[in-house]
């Protein structure tokens, strides 16, 4: 397994950083993420969009938006966007391409007949994928939704029968796809725990049935050995961007992540995470937007400079620089010493008693609102399940049960840290520390 990276900047570095990440929010998001359109829509660049071990949660969110639809785009239903000129070149759950018969036109799904002739339309969508994978249609941003399974062939494998697979698309398992796609990538964006970390499919065999065998050599103890992008070194997980299988197309990747660099689109081109369960649509949208202008050169190249646009685990700062905690509009009842008393009990108390996991996790939604400043978890009285945090699932469960409360002598912190993972360690025990310290008080002023 590689070993986790570490962001080690001086003084002045980390100021840079910050205020880029501030400079960063502060953006007329509208207005980029309109460029953004506006490039794609002039075939500048495309987007490609791969679903592999996935549930389609962020094609969900992605779904999400309202002003236009992502259907009245792709349909040309919206004066804003013509009939066929938007370059979401491939996205398997969205696209009007798949089958014997498929939709070319808005016009044709008001006829039954495209529906029942047997004509062969020679644009299927897995013929698509290989002509992106062959350079036919120009630069893109690969955009991975859903983890990637170890298939035979791999080693780390348990598929010991040939033939056998996990997740295919057409001729070829996801896996392949996904490493073919790399070359030709101008940048790669994991949305979603899963594509970021390995996400649920990740989660370790607990009980085993007879004769089953664990996936090795760094990939996820899972039934299919799940990985996302990026190392998970809570579970012990080596991602993509780490694994020999997919060098040496991931070199490129490797450099910018691994050499602290800014990206000259050659030898060096970006790859970031932008994790959750799913990932918020402004997160996607502005990440895929910021990153496509900056490969275009409308945007200049050091704003993606590794360090200063993300965190050790792949994610922009100007997202998921703060803790879910931090930004939390409970943050008072918990400064407060004030906690809910049970799940889903009738206040708006601190959560952090019933399981939240807002100390160690970094998110933005409470804050900003999920859909047009609507939603939330501990918003809606819902406790922070970590989804944007390597380890998820498995190092925050059960959602809820308290933290667990770590004394501070090294000895404890040293125990639990090779459990559940320093950071979490290291903040639960400021959490639960504060949390005790309070229920004394508590208890003393109650006598």
């Amino acid at each position: 397994m590689a070993p986790r990276i570490e962001i080690k900047l001086t003084r002045r570095d980390f100021l840079k950083a910050s205020a880029l990440a501030a400079v960063l929010t502060a953006l007329d998001w509208d207005r980029v993420v309109k460029a953004f359109a506006d490039s794609v829509r002039r075939g500048d660049i495309g987007v490609v969009w791969l679903e592999a071990q996935d549930c389609a949660g962020n094609t969900t969110s992605i779904i999400q938006a309202t002003d236009p639809s992502l259907l009245d785009v792709l349909l040309g239903r919206t004066p804003l966007v013509g009939p066929g000129t938007v370059r979401l070149i491939f996205h398997e759950t969205v696209m009007p391409e798949w089958g014997a018969t498929h939709v070319t036109s808005f016009s044709e799904t008001e006829q039954l007949t495209p529906y029942t002739t047997e004509e062969f339309y020679t644009g299927t969508a897995d013929k698509i994928l290989y002509d992106v994978a062959q350079g036919v249609y120009g630069p893109y941003v690969l955009v991975l939704e859903g983890s990637l399974p170890a298939e035979y062939g791999i080693t780390g494998t348990n598929i010991t029968t040939e033939g056998g697979f996990y997740c295919k698309i057409g001729p070829y398992t996801c896996t392949e796809w996904f490493k073919k796609l790399l070359s030709q990538a101008v940048a790669v964006v994991g949305v979603g725990n899963c594509a970021s970390y390995g996400g649920i499919p990740a989660n370790k065999v607990l009980e085993p049935p007879p004769n089953f065998a664990y996936p090795s050599n760094g990939w996820s103890l899972s039934p299919t050995g799940a990985i996302g992008l990026f190392d998970d070194p809570y579970r012990g997980i080596t991602g993509a961007i780490h694994q020999d299988y997919f060098m040496p197309e991931m070199q490129p990747f490797r450099n910018y992540f691994d050499k602290d660099i800014t990206p000259d689109f050659s030898t060096s081109k970006p790859i970031v995470a932008v994790p959750g369960c799913p990932a918020g649509p402004n997160a996607i949208m502005r990440t895929l937007a910021l990153v496509a202008l900056v490969a275009l050169g409308v945007l200049p190249k050091d704003i993606l400079q590794r360090s200063r646009f993300l965190d050790e685990y792949g994610r922009p700062l100007f997202i998921y620089q703060y803790t879910t905690h931090e930004q939390c509009p409970r943050a008072a009842y918990y400064a407060a010493g004030d906690f809910r008393p049970y799940p889903g009990a009738n206040d708006n108390k601190c959560l952090f008693a019933v399981g939240c996991k807002g100390p160690v996790a970094h998110c933005p939604w409470n804050k900003i609102g999920w859909v047009a400043g609507v939603g939330g978890p501990t918003r809606q009285g819902g406790v922070c399940i970590a989804c944007t945090n390597p380890g998820f699932t498995d190092a925050y469960e059960p959602f809820y049960v308290k933290l667990p409360y770590v004394g501070w002598s090294a000895k404890e912190l040293a125990t639990a840290a090779s459990v559940i993972g320093a950071a979490t360690v290291v903040a639960g025990a400021i959490a639960g520390g504060w949390y005790a310290a309070r229920q004394r008080s508590t208890k003393e002023e109650k006598k």
